[in-house]
């Protein structure tokens, strides 16, 4: 922990020129804006007081006297990135600089302690913390577990319509479900839910259909595997192993369920690498391995058929205690979505302009427009060619503040093995 807390000091401390100066302008640059427009090379961003100003090119743009500038000759730069699924309790505060020296800029938290997501929050507000913006759950909704935390245990529908209460007073953003909610518990929450106006994110519980799902109305399904645990108890169900489901519903059934999730308006949050690291990677039996991986290409595949039905669906790596890297799986998930068949362009946007989309604020973030918050990620190749070059970070804007990472890697490095 000692080595990320002199990051985020360092964070805090670079550079001195930009962080006390009001305005920034990044100069001829290519700016890929990720509202779908083609990319603009040398284009000038203009920042001031944590806000983009103006967008154009380089020589129409005039630049404010005092402006700490920054040349972007032969640079591309992005929208900070979201994660849209993460845990930052089980992550601790470790997670922070990571997920800013990846460029992830926004995180939404799927269930944690919600008084210490606050205070961190608070801290991140007043500028005495460096980190993302942060949407939050607070407690899971959950049925009975042994030796588990951050949960509102919930056995019956009154208890289930008295917690989306509770979390309202509470002023959450939005609620997670977890998969031991019982069925009749989860539908009265739906219900609760939609009268109340608090927006519902699902790991589906134990016999509850993913259709089932969709209808009552919930935002956001997590992970690709559940749709498949599914198919094993839906009504008219014939499928009796994983295996048989996802082939199930490679079929007309998937089709037909997709579809309905367009139709719905129901977002989906694949999180491919947590399935990947956690079910294949990780498998301690070698003679399961070809199995494992002939489910998530399929999964994949299923992704594909998601997408091209027309179900929106954000990037979340699933980021926790347990294996995940805060940020930099982020960018393993958007290599993923590409070989799922997304265009690298599509694949930026399950991470910028979705978020937004889904969180009703494409007029604060998602976009490299005038008047959106100046989160940025200014990148050393182009992301277009390669998905993977979102890696290639040279910097990163936050709140219109400019952190170098070269500055801050050398830094660290001197700083490593000072008392």
């Amino acid at each position: 922990m000692r080595k990320w807390f002199l990051l985020s000091c360092l964070l805090c401390l670079l550079p001195a020129s930009a962080q006390q100066n009001n305005s920034l302008a990044v100069t001829h640059v290519t700016v890929i804006d990720c509202t779908g427009a083609p990319p603009r090379p040398n284009s000038t961003v203009v920042i001031a007081s944590g806000h983009i100003t103006a967008v154009g090119p380089s020589d129409r743009v005039s630049i404010p006297a005092g402006a700490h500038v920054v040349d972007g000759s032969g640079k591309f730069l992005i929208p900070g990135l979201w994660d849209m699924h993460g845990h930052l309790t089980d992550a601790t505060e470790d997670a922070f600089p990571l997920l800013i020296m990846n460029g992830v800029t926004g995180v939404r938290d799927m269930g944690g302690d919600l008084a210490q997501i606050d205070g961190w929050r608070s801290e991140i507000e007043k500028g005495t913390r460096i980190g993302p913006y942060i949407i939050r759950a607070g407690p899971f909704v959950d049925g009975p577990k042994e030796g588990v935390t951050n949960r509102l245990t919930v056995r019956t529908p009154e208890e289930a319509r008295r917690a989306v209460h509770d979390l309202k007073v509470k002023g959450v953003d939005f609620i997670k479900v977890h998969n031991a909610l019982p069925p009749d518990a989860f539908f009265a929450l739906m219900d609760e839910a939609r009268k109340e106006h608090i927006p519902v994110a699902v790991h589906l519980p134990q016999g509850v259909s993913s259709a089932e799902a969709s209808d009552a109305g919930v935002a956001s399904l997590e992970h690709v595997e559940t749709v498949n645990e599914s198919a094993l108890w839906r009504k008219g169900a014939t499928a009796k192993t994983v295996e048989q489901a996802v082939d199930e519903n490679l079929g007309p059934a998937g089709q037909q369920l997709f579809e309905r999730f367009a139709r719905n308006g129901t977002w989906f949050v694949p999180t491919l690498v947590a399935y990947e690291r956690g079910f294949v990677l990780w498998s301690n039996d070698p003679a399961s391995l070809g199995p494992r991986l002939d489910v998530e290409r399929k999964q994949m595949e299923l992704v594909a058929m998601m997408h091209k039905a027309g179900v929106q669906i954000m990037a979340g790596s699933d980021f926790s205690d347990w294996g995940m890297v805060p940020g930099i799986d982020l960018h393993n998930e958007l290599a993923l979505l590409v070989e799922c068949g997304f265009t690298p362009l599509e694949a930026l946007q399950a991470a910028t302009l979705n978020p937004a989309k889904f969180l009703g604020k494409t007029e604060t973030f998602g976009t490299i427009q005038v008047g959106r918050v100046a989160d940025l990620v200014l990148l050393d190749m182009n992301p277009l060619e390669d998905i993977s070059h979102t890696r290639k970070i040279n910097a990163v804007v936050l709140g219109g503040k400019f952190y170098p990472l070269a500055s801050i890697r050398a830094q660290a490095l001197q700083n490593a093995g000072k008392p």
